[in-house]
């Protein structure tokens, strides 16, 4: 066994030891601001022009390039085939003539423009019909021997790849290649121990010897009732192995020839997901794509909050929903420019961000007759590109400054199993949140749990747990110490239920923070409750409750069986700790707003934090529905974007969106103590606005919003 391999298994080995937070960051890692507003576009190596045929022609796809006004072109050094001529062993493409990947990297450059690499990290890539003999012992296998597949793009099917198995050095010769060519980026996708099959456990002989070494036992058989500790085990020892493939990788590159790496981080928030605390060892990540804009900004934000380099997606594949299809795995029309406006709000929403944009993809206007501006896709994504470059250095000058700060529950997507903790449980709460804090123009940032600090806690004035089940003591604490310091903390429904593994306590870990006690650590689900408000005020509350006892802390709801006539104690309670104050929900009200939408709800979860959020508050948008304020600010400026989400998509589809229009639109941005206005004007319409200050605001009126607007302060 090399010293490369032992050096993985002992980092594994290590990781099972430890918690996945302990992972190191790269010494010195250096900082590369140009890739921060990057506009990339993708040529992508897993559908055509590339596969099954190669039709690829350089020349043709830079132009593409430049008609769109990208400032650079990530090139598939690989994807299911190799397209260039390795030596590594990875397969390569049949019809393969030439080296596409040194004229296209060489044209690029000459051109002035980036070129970024894609190399997948144990991506599936070996053919299950395919007659090499490696494939066989590469893959990751089941217990009872079976090779792991996985499908994709509905081409073909694929084994699942192991990272303990040769498959690792073949990916590691190829990396060295690659990075000969003289790439200005080197971005990775993975690394990947299975797809499909992801959270299976591998019994491949590699993993077999590698585990047994490191723990005297084999890896434990997923078709017996495993024990927690058995999970845990595994879980992190496997994510040691993932992690410490990147780290290695990245460490080749510092000594090689030094360039930024970014990696796929799209799972970050996916159920054990192995690479989903890999981003400490390398520059920067991508998230791929959101269901919605909110969704995204939450995503680009999150991303943000872990001081990382975050790229994302503009077009998201351009699926549609495939609902007569028998194979889900068969896609749509990837060769195609079939987007429409919501290209715009995609685009819109990373500009807001402040993240760099990566245009999904060349093939759409590959094989079309005419330029890429002469079809409507392609025309908003140099809209898109066009409004990025011309206001770059502001858009890199601003950062955002958040009030709140919303704990994000890593450790309960992957370990919380309650009964009725099911489905986008989690995801809706976190969601909730944000959405509750964005419709009430209170500036805020998703953080993650493992990544909690007190220097991290300390920037905000107010933390939102929302539904955080799981916490370790550790975490307990420093929420403690955050409240006792003076902070201000709102939490919900399991919040400290369980330890950062899923295991349930006796009573609620922040117990003494909230001044509440839990019955049983289950929650009940109950139609037609309400909140019954110490006014007597009767508003919708959550279905599913957590049914608590209140301890020296001050009832502010309780909850109301309606159907029974019932009063079902405590809902909400207030409670000041040191400095600091607290407010627990025994339910998931935020989780409902993002369901339901409802006012009441928007107002009550504001009203509760008005008090404590006021005083610093930086700007008020009157509420209307689809827009979303967010708000950034430098030294001299401050800008505060809108991002009308008024669209007409139809259930049944994920592209050809419209939007309309929102007018008048009023609006106040506080001005710092001390500092004057020199100008008030629209980036988008170029216009300038009147607006005088009064009382510490400037308020103002924006005559219209499609799509994104923002209103840009020049202070003296």
């Amino acid at each position: 066994m090399s010293n490369r391999r032992e050096f993985l298994q002992s980092v594994g080995a290590a990781m099972a030891a430890a918690p996945l937070s302990a992972a190191a960051e790269s010494p010195s890692a250096p900082t590369y601001e140009w890739i921060r507003g990057t506009r990339v576009l993708i040529a992508e190596g897993f559908n055509p022009p590339f596969y099954p045929a190669l039709d690829y022609e350089a020349a043709k796809a830079v132009r593409i390039v430049r008609d769109l006004n990208a400032d650079g072109m990530r090139y598939p050094a690989a994807a299911y085939y190799a397209f260039f001529p390795t030596k590594s062993g990875y397969p390569v493409h049949p019809e393969l003539k030439g080296d596409p990947m040194r004229e296209t990297v060489d044209l690029l450059h000459g051109a002035r423009l980036k070129a970024v690499a894609y190399v997948p990290l144990n991506h599936p890539f070996m053919s299950s019909s395919a007659k090499d003999p490696r494939y066989t012992t590469w893959s990751k296998k089941f217990a009872d021997g079976r090779a792991m597949t996985t499908e994709h793009y509905g081409y073909d099917t694929y084994f699942e790849g192991c990272l303990n198995s040769p498959v690792r050095d073949v990916i590691k010769t190829m990396v060295r290649e690659v990075l000969d060519y003289g790439f200005d980026v080197m971005y990775f996708d993975g690394p990947y121990q299975g797809m499909q099959n992801a959270r299976n456990y591998c019994h491949c002989q590699y993993c077999e010897a590698a585990y047994r070494k490191a723990f005297g036992k084999p890896v434990p058989d997923q078709e017996e009732k495993l024990s927690r500790e058995d999970e845990i085990q595994y879980t992190n020892w496997m994510a040691g192995i993932d992690i410490g493939f990147l780290h290695e990788i990245r460490e080749m590159i510092r000594q090689r020839r030094d360039v930024p790496v970014l990696f796929n981080d799209t799972s970050l928030l996916s159920r054990r997901e192995w690479r989903a605390h890999a981003f400490p060892v390398v520059d920067g990540f991508m998230f791929e794509a959101a269901e919605t804009p909110e969704e995204k900004l939450f995503n680009m934000q999150l991303g943000q909050s872990t001081g990382k380099v975050i790229w994302t997606y503009v077009g998201s594949h351009t699926e549609y929903n495939r609902e007569h299809m028998k194979d889900d795995h068969v896609r749509g029309w990837f060769s195609y420019p079939l987007e429409s406006q919501e290209l715009l709000i995609d685009g819109a929403t990373a500009v807001a961000a402040g993240v760099g944009i990566v245009y999904w993809g060349m093939s759409r206007f590959f094989y079309e007759p005419q330029p890429a501006t002469a079809y409507e896709s392609g025309r908003y994504v140099k809209e898109t590109f066009d409004f990025q470059q011309k206001h770059a250095a502001l858009l890199a000058s601003v950062r955002s400054r958040p009030q709140a700060g919303i704990l994000v529950g890593s450790q309960t997507i992957d370990w919380y199993t309650g009964k009725h903790f099911v489905g986008k449980a989690y995801q809706n709460c976190a969601h909730g949140a944000y959405k509750v804090f964005k419709a009430n123009s209170i500036e805020c940032e998703p953080f993650l749990d493992w990544r909690m600090t007190p220097e991290a806690l300390a920037r905000y004035a107010v933390v939102y747990a929302a539904n955080a089940a799981c916490l370790s003591d550790a975490q307990c604490a420093m929420l403690a110490d955050y409240v006792r310091n003076g902070g201000k903390l709102l939490a919900t429904h399991l919040t400290s239920v369980a330890d950062e593994h899923g295991r349930v306590r006796r009573n609620f870990g922040l117990a003494e923070v909230f001044g509440a006690e839990f019955q049983q650590p289950e929650p009940v689900e109950i139609p037609d409750l309400y909140l019954k408000l110490a006014g007597g005020e009767m508003i919708p509350q959550d279905p599913q409750i957590l049914r608590f006892r209140a301890h020296g802390s001050e009832v502010l709801a309780e909850t109301i069986d309606r159907g029974r006539r019932a009063n079902l104690g405590p809902a909400v309670v207030r409670r000041a700790y040191g400095k600091g104050e607290v407010i627990y929900i025994g339910s998931s009200l935020e989780a409902i707003y993002e369901e339901t939408r409802m006012q009441v709800l928007r107002k009550y979860l504001g009203g509760l934090m008005e008090a404590w959020l006021a005083p610093g508050r930086s700007y008020q948008v009157e509420f209307r529905p689809g827009l979303m304020p967010h708000f950034m600010a430098s030294e001299n400026v401050l800008l505060l974007h809108l991002l009308a989400d008024t669209g007409d998509k139809d259930k049944h589809l994920r592209v050809r969106e419209g939007f309309l229009p929102v007018t008048g639109v009023k609006a106040r941005i506080r001005v710092p103590q001390g500092r004057a206005v020199r100008t008030v004007s629209l980036l988008r319409a170029g216009e300038r606005l009147a607006a005088a200050p009064r009382g510490g605001w400037i308020e103002v009126t924006v005559p219209r919003v499609f799509v994104h607007e923002a209103v840009k302060v020049e202070l003296a």
